[in-house]
């Protein structure tokens, strides 16, 4: 599978990727609607993450200004994903849950006005 869309950086220093990353689909959402994009974290280091927004279905325009946020084309697996349901309000929580089976490689989220969320990992 192919993960296309526009991403950045982010600090998970104190967490803060919660408020940033929601920031970032604050703003995708205001144009996409946030029920037709998906997020995908990967490339975690000490301090950072890296997340690409994209469309679930067909491919944004890679021509596109994102303040600081470049288009991005991701390789993932195709098989092997592990696949949880909660609610967005609850995300720490279902990320602690995640979490206690280590490290990922890869997270794929999707978010609905409902705020509900599924979210797709891969270690």
């Amino acid at each position: 599978m192919l993960f296309t869309g526009y991403g950045k950086s982010f600090s998970t220093q104190n967490e803060a990727q919660y408020d940033t990353i929601g920031a970032f689909w604050d703003q995708m959402a205001r144009r996409f609607g946030r029920e037709n994009l998906r997020g995908l974290g990967f490339g975690w280091g000490e301090n950072s993450i890296e997340y690409v927004i994209g469309l679930k279905e067909g491919d944004m325009d890679p021509s596109l200004d994102w303040e600081s946020a470049v288009y991005r084309q991701v390789p993932l697996p195709d098989d092997g994903w592990i696949r949880y349901t909660g609610k967005t309000d609850e995300l720490p929580a279902l990320y602690d849950e995640i979490y206690k089976d280590g490290p990922l490689l890869y997270e794929i989220e999707a978010f609905w006005e409902d705020g509900g969320c599924e979210i797709l990992i891969r270690r």
